[in-house]
């Protein structure tokens, strides 16, 4: 793909993870950085006249430079699949219970789906100005509660709930706990997990974990989004989400939702 492909779709911060190299009009070029950009660009086009939702899945190599990550590979074997069009709480369901099947098919059965929902924060982060909204990520990433607590001590409303949301972690009962308490702006994130937790079978909830304090790729993602962990792996075994602005990048605005499987790790878990 052109390097533009991916800039657009993951921005700035992904120039550095790109293997790039001049073709002969000296126009660069980059080997794929993931499926996803690629066939947000072809459903763009190629498929520009086709009526939705499309259902597109894909197998292949992609390659990154991760040097903050020591010791990972810069070439993967992905599968994953895209749903385009469709923006509803039943495509989201669709996705997430693809995920679980496909995990089993792969012959694991100790495998975990942290999954959380960008609009349950996302209220109280937008209300950060820079740094410090950049300082706060990072905490919740850490789960470092005591830089929380006393940085945002004085605030309150949607920036309080950020000392407390992000350290939910658990079943539907975490789940309930925190809508009752949580602010308004955070309501509707909760309440979709939940519809999607009721849709689910009692087998497919068991692999299921909701982790409100996930914050990497929130960036990108714009509704629910997850990653999958399993025993024996070092590593996340894959990942996906809710990406609505992605297609609008491409010229073709739609709704989308879809998930990845990184092979290799999973090639790697014990048997």
């Amino acid at each position: 793909e052109y390097e533009d492909t991916f800039l657009r779709a993951g921005g700035p911060a992904v120039a550095e993870r790109l293997v790039r190299f001049p073709d002969r009009d000296g126009r660069i070029l980059a080997l794929r950085y993931d499926f996803t950009s690629s066939l947000a660009r072809v459903a763009a086009t190629t498929y520009s006249a086709a009526g939705g939702p499309l259902r597109l899945c894909y197998s292949g190599v992609v390659h990154r430079q991760e040097p903050e990550r020591g010791g990972r590979p810069r070439e993967m074997l992905q599968v994953g699949a895209e749903l385009l069009g469709q923006g509803d709480l039943a495509a989201d369901i669709e996705v997430v219970r693809l995920t679980v099947t496909l995990l089993q098919a792969a012959g694991l059965s100790e495998f975990q789906v942290n999954l959380g929902h960008v609009g349950v924060l996302a209220a109280g982060l937008a209300a950060l100005d820079e740094p410090l909204r950049t300082d706060v990520r990072r905490w919740i990433d850490r789960k470092d509660r005591g830089s929380l607590s006393r940085t945002l001590a004085d605030r309150s409303g949607d920036v309080c709930a950020l000392t407390t949301l992000p350290f939910v972690i658990g079943r539907r009962d975490a789940l309930e706990d925190a809508a009752s308490r949580a602010p308004h702006t955070s309501q509707a994130g909760l309440r979709h997990l939940l519809a999607l937790d009721s849709a689910l079978s009692p087998a497919e909830r068991a692999h299921l974990v909701y982790d409100l304090g996930e914050v990497r790729g929130l960036d990108y993602y714009t509704g629910i989004h997850f990653e999958l962990y399993t025993a024996g792996a070092g590593r996340a075994v894959g990942a996906g989400g809710r990406y609505d602005d992605l297609m609008g990048r491409f010229g073709r605005p739609m709704p989308a939702v879809g998930m990845s499987l990184d092979i290799d790790a999973i090639a790697e878990v014990p048997v």
